[in-house]
C-alpha cells in the first residue's frame, strides 16, 4: 500500500491531469429559476452550483442562450439555455456567491435607433 501511495506522490503534474480524466464525471443540469423584468428590461436567472469554486465555472452569452460549465469533482454541471428573448451579450453580468451564480442579461429596447418621423 505505501509502494502505490509513493508511485502517486511522484508523478508529474501531466500525469495527475490524465488520472483525472480517467475518473467518471456524471454531467447534471443545474438547477435554475428564470425572472423576466419586462419594465426595467432584463432577465435574470439564478443557478445554484453548490461547491463549485468560482475558477471552474465557464460561461458564454450569446443574444439568444447561454453556455454553462461548472466543475466540482467528479460532478459536471452543464447548461445550454435559451433566455426566452434576444438580450444584449456584451451587457450581460455574472455574479457568483456561496453557490448561487446570478446572470443579468439587458434585453434591446426596440426602438433603440429608432428615427422620429415628423408630418
Amino acid at each position: 500500500m505505501a509502494m502505490i501511495e509513493r508511485e502517486k506522490e511522484e508523478m508529474t503534474e501531466a500525469q495527475k491531469q490524465e488520472e483525472e480524466k480517467k475518473e467518471s464525471i456524471y454531467n447534471v443540469f443545474p438547477d435554475m429559476t428564470r425572472n423576466i423584468d419586462y419594465d426595467k428590461r432584463l432577465i435574470t436567472f439564478e443557478i445554484a452550483l453548490p461547491g463549485v469554486k468560482k475558477e471552474n465555472i465557464k460561461l458564454k452569452a450569446l443574444p439568444k442562450w447561454f453556455y454553462l460549465e461548472a466543475k466540482r469533482g467528479q460532478l459536471m454541471y452543464n447548461a445550454n439555455q435559451n433566455f426566452g428573448k434576444t438580450i444584449i451579450p456584451e451587457r450581460t453580468t455574472a455574479k457568483y456567491d456561496c453557490g448561487l451564480l446570478t446572470i443579468t442579461a439587458h434585453i434591446p429596447d426596440p426602438f433603440d435607433g429608432a428615427k422620429e418621423i415628423t408630418f
